[in-house]
């Protein structure tokens, strides 16, 4: 009776124990990212029981964020928080997708110009066309993104 009780004890300490640290590891792991955010970023944060707020960041603190939020700032317990949202641009899809129809856009016009043309080959203008598609359409496409707001999320 005794070996079984110790034996259940041991048990229940060693599942207890990395929760334990599991919770302190998610504890620093927030606590880094609250410190990354800039004063003044545009930031959401979700929480369990406490809804979803976002407002620009006027204040951090180990206990918690305060958002400038109308009509007045919200002050979010830190522990509370389950996720945290930057509010950014879409620059790199812009770039990837303009890229990818740049790519698509300059190797069929590059097949179409040498196909009526005899002294070029289709394949080097294609991949000529299609190099000078790529740059361009991902040059465009950023800057595109650049007008385009978007969500990064930080945590977790």
């Amino acid at each position: 009776m005794l070996r079984s009780t110790l034996a259940g004890l041991a048990i229940l300490t060693a599942l207890a124990v990395p929760a334990r640290a599991q919770g302190s590891l998610d504890t620093e792991a927030r606590q880094v990212v609250f410190q990354s955010l800039a004063d003044s970023q545009w930031v959401r944060v979700a929480g369990s029981g406490s809804g979803r707020f976002e407002g620009r960041l006027l204040d951090r603190g180990p206990t918690d964020l305060v958002l400038l939020s109308e009509p007045q700032p919200i002050r979010v317990p830190a522990t509370s928080v389950d996720t945290v949202w930057t509010r950014g641009t879409s620059v790199k899809t812009g770039a990837l997708v303009g890229a990818l129809l740049g790519l698509g856009l300059g190797v069929a016009l590059g097949v179409a110009e040498c196909g009526q043309q005899h002294d070029c080959s289709e394949r080097d203008g294609a991949l000529m066309a299609g190099a000078v598609g790529l740059g361009g359409g991902a040059l465009l496409g950023a800057v595109v993104g650049l007008a385009i707001p978007k969500w990064h999320r930080r945590y977790p």
